[in-house]
Protein backbone atom coordinates (compact mmCIF):
# COMPACT_ATOMS: atom_id res chain seq x y z
CA UNK A 1 0.00 0.00 0.00
CA UNK A 2 0.65 3.41 -0.80
CA UNK A 3 1.71 5.83 1.74
CA UNK A 4 -0.25 9.50 2.06
CA UNK A 5 3.28 10.94 1.06
CA UNK A 6 3.94 8.80 -1.71
CA UNK A 7 0.13 8.78 -3.81
CA UNK A 8 0.89 12.96 -2.64
CA UNK A 9 4.14 12.94 -4.49
CA UNK A 10 2.20 10.64 -7.60
CA UNK A 11 -0.14 12.81 -8.28
CA UNK A 12 2.15 16.05 -8.60
CA UNK A 13 4.29 13.96 -10.81
CA UNK A 14 0.97 13.26 -12.90
CA UNK A 15 0.30 17.11 -12.70
CA UNK A 16 3.85 17.94 -13.75
CA UNK A 17 3.50 15.46 -16.75
CA UNK A 18 0.44 16.99 -17.39
CA UNK A 19 1.86 20.04 -17.51
CA UNK A 20 5.21 19.50 -19.89
CA UNK A 21 2.54 17.88 -22.18
CA UNK A 22 0.72 20.56 -22.37
CA UNK A 23 3.89 22.87 -22.60
CA UNK A 24 5.26 20.56 -25.40
CA UNK A 25 1.43 20.90 -27.12
CA UNK A 26 1.86 24.93 -27.08
CA UNK A 27 5.11 24.95 -28.40
CA UNK A 28 4.12 22.89 -31.09
CA UNK A 29 1.53 25.13 -32.06
CA UNK A 30 3.55 28.12 -31.29
CA UNK A 31 6.22 26.18 -34.06
CA UNK A 32 3.46 26.07 -37.00
CA UNK A 33 1.92 29.70 -36.26
CA UNK A 34 5.66 31.07 -36.65
CA UNK A 35 6.03 28.56 -39.41
CA UNK A 36 3.35 29.80 -41.38
CA UNK A 37 3.59 33.51 -39.93
CA UNK A 38 7.20 33.58 -41.91
CA UNK A 39 5.52 32.35 -44.93
CA UNK A 40 2.86 35.19 -44.66
CA UNK A 41 5.89 37.71 -43.82
CA UNK A 42 7.91 36.26 -47.05
CA UNK A 43 4.50 37.23 -49.14
CA UNK A 44 4.28 40.78 -47.57
CA UNK A 45 7.61 41.50 -48.22
CA UNK A 46 7.65 40.43 -51.90
CA UNK A 47 4.48 42.03 -52.91
CA UNK A 48 5.12 44.53 -55.80
CA UNK A 49 2.22 47.22 -55.24
CA UNK A 50 0.41 48.53 -52.17
CA UNK A 51 -2.55 46.32 -52.51
CA UNK A 52 -1.19 42.86 -52.81
CA UNK A 53 0.91 44.06 -49.54
CA UNK A 54 -2.44 44.96 -47.45
CA UNK A 55 -4.48 41.56 -48.68
CA UNK A 56 -1.47 39.85 -47.76
CA UNK A 57 -1.59 41.48 -44.17
CA UNK A 58 -5.13 41.14 -43.89
CA UNK A 59 -4.90 37.65 -44.52
CA UNK A 60 -2.14 37.05 -42.60
CA UNK A 61 -4.39 38.22 -39.39
CA UNK A 62 -6.94 36.03 -40.49
CA UNK A 63 -4.46 32.94 -40.74
CA UNK A 64 -2.57 31.86 -39.38
CA UNK A 65 -2.95 34.47 -36.33
CA UNK A 66 -6.23 33.71 -35.74
CA UNK A 67 -8.41 36.95 -35.83
CA UNK A 68 -12.06 36.43 -37.35
CA UNK A 69 -11.98 40.29 -38.64
CA UNK A 70 -9.06 42.29 -39.84
CA UNK A 71 -9.64 45.36 -41.28
CA UNK A 72 -7.35 48.05 -42.50
CA UNK A 73 -7.65 51.88 -42.41
CA UNK A 74 -5.38 54.24 -44.42
CA UNK A 75 -4.47 57.77 -43.25
CA UNK A 76 -4.39 60.28 -45.73
CA UNK A 77 -4.26 64.23 -45.46
CA UNK A 78 -6.95 65.03 -47.41
CA UNK A 79 -9.48 62.85 -46.19
CA UNK A 80 -8.40 61.18 -42.72
CA UNK A 81 -8.53 58.33 -41.93
CA UNK A 82 -10.49 56.00 -44.60
CA UNK A 83 -11.46 52.76 -43.79
CA UNK A 84 -9.95 50.71 -47.33
CA UNK A 85 -9.83 46.80 -47.20
CA UNK A 86 -10.94 44.25 -44.69
CA UNK A 87 -11.26 40.44 -44.38
CA UNK A 88 -14.14 39.22 -42.54
CA UNK A 89 -14.25 35.10 -41.48
CA UNK A 90 -13.17 34.33 -44.79
CA UNK A 91 -9.96 34.45 -47.32
CA UNK A 92 -11.53 37.38 -49.55
CA UNK A 93 -10.19 40.69 -49.00
CA UNK A 94 -13.22 43.22 -49.57
CA UNK A 95 -13.20 47.18 -50.12
CA UNK A 96 -14.38 48.31 -46.51
CA UNK A 97 -17.58 50.89 -45.66
CA UNK A 98 -16.82 50.67 -42.05
CA UNK A 99 -16.81 53.96 -40.69
CA UNK A 100 -14.53 54.55 -37.79
CA UNK A 101 -14.76 56.14 -34.43
CA UNK A 102 -12.98 58.92 -34.08
CA UNK A 103 -14.36 60.16 -31.00
CA UNK A 104 -11.77 61.26 -27.83
CA UNK A 105 -10.37 58.41 -26.45
CA UNK A 106 -10.71 55.85 -29.14
CA UNK A 107 -8.14 53.28 -29.60
CA UNK A 108 -7.63 54.29 -33.82
CA UNK A 109 -6.67 57.93 -32.71
CA UNK A 110 -4.16 56.57 -29.85
CA UNK A 111 -2.78 54.90 -31.80
CA UNK A 112 -1.67 57.40 -34.46
CA UNK A 113 -0.46 59.58 -31.37
CA UNK A 114 1.57 56.87 -30.11
CA UNK A 115 -0.49 55.99 -26.20
CA UNK A 116 -1.27 52.75 -27.78
CA UNK A 117 0.88 50.55 -30.86
CA UNK A 118 -0.06 46.90 -30.89
CA UNK A 119 -1.92 46.84 -27.44
CA UNK A 120 -4.42 44.46 -26.60
CA UNK A 121 -7.92 46.45 -25.92
CA UNK A 122 -11.06 44.63 -25.07
CA UNK A 123 -15.08 46.03 -25.58
CA UNK A 124 -15.69 48.83 -22.92
CA UNK A 125 -12.47 49.46 -22.07
CA UNK A 126 -11.23 51.95 -24.98
CA UNK A 127 -13.56 53.31 -27.57
CA UNK A 128 -12.20 51.13 -30.88
CA UNK A 129 -12.40 51.93 -34.29
CA UNK A 130 -15.69 49.99 -34.62
CA UNK A 131 -19.16 50.45 -32.49
CA UNK A 132 -19.77 46.03 -32.69
CA UNK A 133 -16.30 45.01 -31.10
CA UNK A 134 -16.45 41.25 -30.83
CA UNK A 135 -14.65 40.66 -27.92
CA UNK A 136 -10.69 41.27 -27.35
CA UNK A 137 -8.78 43.67 -29.75
CA UNK A 138 -5.39 44.95 -30.94
CA UNK A 139 -4.78 47.93 -33.22
CA UNK A 140 -1.15 48.70 -34.65
CA UNK A 141 -0.22 51.36 -36.67
CA UNK A 142 2.08 51.23 -40.10
CA UNK A 143 4.67 53.48 -39.39
CA UNK A 144 7.55 54.55 -41.65
CA UNK A 145 10.09 57.55 -41.67
CA UNK A 146 7.40 60.18 -42.88
CA UNK A 147 4.98 59.19 -40.60
CA UNK A 148 1.84 56.86 -40.49
CA UNK A 149 0.31 54.88 -43.32
CA UNK A 150 -2.49 53.22 -41.84
CA UNK A 151 -3.85 51.10 -38.87
CA UNK A 152 -4.51 47.35 -38.90
CA UNK A 153 -7.48 46.89 -36.61
CA UNK A 154 -8.35 42.91 -35.28
CA UNK A 155 -10.76 41.39 -33.38
CA UNK A 156 -12.85 38.12 -33.05
CA UNK A 157 -10.06 35.82 -32.17
CA UNK A 158 -10.55 32.19 -32.00
CA UNK A 159 -9.42 32.38 -28.30
CA UNK A 160 -11.50 34.13 -25.91
CA UNK A 161 -8.90 35.89 -23.38
CA UNK A 162 -6.42 38.31 -25.09
CA UNK A 163 -3.01 36.84 -25.75
CA UNK A 164 0.02 39.62 -25.42
CA UNK A 165 2.15 37.58 -27.61
CA UNK A 166 0.10 37.62 -30.28
CA UNK A 167 -0.98 41.23 -30.04
CA UNK A 168 3.03 41.71 -30.74
CA UNK A 169 3.03 39.20 -33.94
CA UNK A 170 0.31 42.01 -35.03
CA UNK A 171 2.70 44.62 -34.83
CA UNK A 172 5.59 42.78 -36.32
CA UNK A 173 2.92 42.08 -39.42
CA UNK A 174 1.85 45.75 -39.56
CA UNK A 175 6.35 46.75 -39.11
CA UNK A 176 6.80 44.40 -42.45
CA UNK A 177 3.32 45.73 -44.21
CA UNK A 178 4.73 49.09 -43.63
CA UNK A 179 8.11 48.55 -45.23
CA UNK A 180 6.56 46.96 -48.00
CA UNK A 181 3.39 49.59 -49.21
CA UNK A 182 6.07 52.10 -48.68
CA UNK A 183 8.44 50.14 -51.45
CA UNK A 184 5.59 49.63 -53.49
CA UNK A 185 4.66 53.26 -53.33
CA UNK A 186 8.30 54.06 -54.28
CA UNK A 187 8.41 51.13 -57.10
CA UNK A 188 5.40 52.74 -58.45
CA UNK A 189 6.67 56.31 -58.41
CA UNK A 190 10.10 55.06 -60.28
CA UNK A 191 8.19 53.13 -62.58
CA UNK A 192 5.59 56.38 -63.32
CA UNK A 193 9.09 58.86 -63.86
CA UNK A 194 10.45 56.12 -66.21
CA UNK A 195 7.73 56.01 -68.53
CA UNK A 196 7.24 59.85 -68.75
CA UNK A 197 9.02 62.54 -70.50
CA UNK A 198 10.25 64.78 -67.28
CA UNK A 199 9.56 68.38 -69.14
CA UNK A 200 6.28 67.61 -70.61
CA UNK A 201 4.83 65.08 -68.30
CA UNK A 202 3.29 63.03 -71.09
CA UNK A 203 4.58 59.67 -71.55
CA UNK A 204 8.33 59.22 -73.62
CA UNK A 205 9.34 57.66 -76.80
CA UNK A 206 10.17 54.14 -74.72
CA UNK A 207 7.09 53.73 -73.25
CA UNK A 208 5.22 55.12 -76.40
CA UNK A 209 7.00 52.57 -78.77
CA UNK A 210 5.72 49.92 -75.98
CA UNK A 211 2.12 50.96 -75.83
CA UNK A 212 2.53 50.89 -80.40
CA UNK A 213 3.15 47.23 -79.82
CA UNK A 214 0.57 46.37 -77.92
CA UNK A 215 -2.03 48.16 -79.83
CA UNK A 216 -0.96 46.76 -82.96
CA UNK A 217 -1.37 43.44 -81.38
CA UNK A 218 -5.50 44.45 -80.03
CA UNK A 219 -6.10 45.95 -83.64
CA UNK A 220 -4.95 42.74 -85.28
CA UNK A 221 -7.25 41.07 -82.75
CA UNK A 222 -10.50 43.34 -83.41
CA UNK A 223 -9.89 43.90 -86.50
CA UNK A 224 -10.02 47.88 -86.05
CA UNK A 225 -7.96 50.60 -87.30
CA UNK A 226 -5.06 52.56 -85.56
CA UNK A 227 -3.71 55.95 -86.71
CA UNK A 228 -0.24 57.12 -86.14
CA UNK A 229 0.23 60.55 -86.17
CA UNK A 230 4.23 62.49 -86.21
CA UNK A 231 3.69 66.11 -84.99
CA UNK A 232 6.15 68.52 -85.63
CA UNK A 233 6.59 72.35 -83.80
CA UNK A 234 7.24 74.27 -86.90
CA UNK A 235 10.37 76.51 -87.19
CA UNK A 236 11.09 75.54 -83.55
CA UNK A 237 14.74 76.41 -83.46
CA UNK A 238 13.41 80.16 -84.16
CA UNK A 239 11.31 79.81 -81.58
CA UNK A 240 14.57 79.18 -79.42
CA UNK A 241 17.35 81.72 -80.91
CA UNK A 242 14.96 84.17 -80.38
CA UNK A 243 12.95 83.96 -77.46
CA UNK A 244 15.25 81.77 -75.44
CA UNK A 245 14.76 78.11 -74.31
CA UNK A 246 12.97 78.73 -71.80
CA UNK A 247 9.64 80.14 -73.86
CA UNK A 248 10.84 77.21 -76.02
CA UNK A 249 10.44 74.98 -73.20
CA UNK A 250 7.03 76.54 -72.42
CA UNK A 251 5.81 76.29 -76.17
CA UNK A 252 6.90 72.34 -75.67
CA UNK A 253 4.97 71.96 -72.44
CA UNK A 254 2.31 73.54 -74.14
CA UNK A 255 1.49 71.48 -77.58
CA UNK A 256 1.57 68.24 -74.64
CA UNK A 257 -1.62 69.85 -72.88
CA UNK A 258 -3.07 70.50 -76.45
CA UNK A 259 -2.70 67.25 -77.48
CA UNK A 260 -3.81 65.87 -74.57
CA UNK A 261 -7.23 67.83 -74.35
CA UNK A 262 -8.08 66.89 -78.22
CA UNK A 263 -7.29 63.09 -78.01
CA UNK A 264 -9.35 60.78 -76.55
CA UNK A 265 -8.56 58.86 -73.11
CA UNK A 266 -7.75 55.69 -74.67
CA UNK A 267 -5.37 57.76 -77.38
CA UNK A 268 -1.73 57.32 -76.67
CA UNK A 269 0.33 60.54 -76.39
CA UNK A 270 3.96 60.76 -76.37
CA UNK A 271 7.48 63.79 -76.76
CA UNK A 272 9.09 61.51 -79.02
CA UNK A 273 12.39 63.91 -79.33
CA UNK A 274 12.79 67.09 -78.93
CA UNK A 275 10.25 69.13 -80.47
CA UNK A 276 8.58 65.77 -82.33
CA UNK A 277 5.28 64.60 -80.44
CA UNK A 278 3.22 61.29 -81.31
CA UNK A 279 -0.17 60.46 -80.58
CA UNK A 280 -2.01 56.91 -81.15
CA UNK A 281 -5.52 57.16 -82.13
CA UNK A 282 -6.46 53.78 -81.27
CA UNK A 283 -9.51 51.35 -82.46
CA UNK A 284 -10.31 54.28 -84.84
CA UNK A 285 -13.36 53.42 -87.68
CA UNK A 286 -10.95 54.40 -91.06
CA UNK A 287 -13.62 56.65 -91.97
CA UNK A 288 -13.13 58.79 -89.37
CA UNK A 289 -9.54 58.81 -89.23
CA UNK A 290 -9.35 62.15 -91.00
CA UNK A 291 -11.80 63.96 -89.40
CA UNK A 292 -9.58 62.92 -85.76
CA UNK A 293 -6.69 64.02 -87.23
CA UNK A 294 -8.30 67.62 -88.20
CA UNK A 295 -9.43 67.44 -84.85
CA UNK A 296 -5.56 67.80 -83.26
CA UNK A 297 -4.48 70.04 -85.90
CA UNK A 298 -7.17 72.31 -85.10
CA UNK A 299 -6.67 72.45 -81.48
CA UNK A 300 -3.22 72.82 -81.97
CA UNK A 301 -3.29 76.19 -83.77
CA UNK A 302 -6.62 77.52 -81.94
CA UNK A 303 -4.00 77.47 -78.84
CA UNK A 304 -1.47 79.38 -81.04
CA UNK A 305 0.59 76.57 -81.50
CA UNK A 306 2.16 76.35 -85.42
CA UNK A 307 2.47 72.73 -85.74
CA UNK A 308 2.76 70.12 -88.92
CA UNK A 309 1.18 66.53 -88.66
CA UNK A 310 1.68 63.39 -90.64
CA UNK A 311 -0.72 60.42 -90.37
CA UNK A 312 -0.59 56.59 -91.33
CA UNK A 313 -3.26 54.18 -91.15
CA UNK A 314 -3.04 50.70 -90.16
CA UNK A 315 -3.02 48.41 -91.10
CA UNK A 316 -3.48 50.43 -94.91
CA UNK A 317 -0.51 51.99 -94.77
CA UNK A 318 1.92 49.94 -93.15
CA UNK A 319 1.58 46.30 -91.32
CA UNK A 320 4.06 47.22 -88.35
CA UNK A 321 5.16 49.69 -85.97
CA UNK A 322 8.26 50.77 -87.87
CA UNK A 323 6.80 51.15 -91.08
CA UNK A 324 3.89 52.87 -89.97
CA UNK A 325 6.60 55.42 -88.19
CA UNK A 326 8.25 55.45 -91.17
CA UNK A 327 5.07 56.15 -93.57
CA UNK A 328 3.77 58.81 -90.80
CA UNK A 329 6.88 60.47 -91.35
CA UNK A 330 6.86 60.66 -94.74
CA UNK A 331 3.35 62.36 -94.74
CA UNK A 332 4.78 65.17 -92.03
CA UNK A 333 6.98 65.95 -94.57
CA UNK A 334 4.52 65.94 -97.16
CA UNK A 335 2.57 68.86 -94.97
CA UNK A 336 6.08 70.60 -94.41
CA UNK A 337 6.29 70.68 -98.10
CA UNK A 338 2.82 72.05 -98.67
CA UNK A 339 3.14 75.16 -96.40
CA UNK A 340 3.25 74.36 -92.69
CA UNK A 341 0.64 74.45 -90.10
CA UNK A 342 -1.31 71.91 -91.27
CA UNK A 343 -1.66 68.21 -91.61
CA UNK A 344 -1.37 65.13 -94.23
CA UNK A 345 -1.62 61.26 -94.79
CA UNK A 346 0.69 58.74 -96.20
Amino acid sequence: MRTSAESCELRSLNARLLQLERECSDARDEGRLLTALFASFTKIATARAPEEAVAAMLRAAHEPLGFARAIYFRVERERGIVAEQQLDRSDAVEPSHEIPDLRPGSALLSVLRDDLSGSVGRAGELSAPLVDVRDWYVVSPLSHAEGTLGVLYVDGHRSPRPREWEAGLVHALTTIAAVSIQNGVLFAKTQALAAHDPLTGILNRRTFDERLNAELVNSRESARSLVYVMIDVDDFKKINDSAGHAYGDSVLRKVAETLVRSSRSQDVVARYAGDEFAVLLVDVEGSRAHDMVARLSLGLRGNGLRCSLGAALFPYDAQDGRNLMIAADRALYAAKSAGKNGFAFA
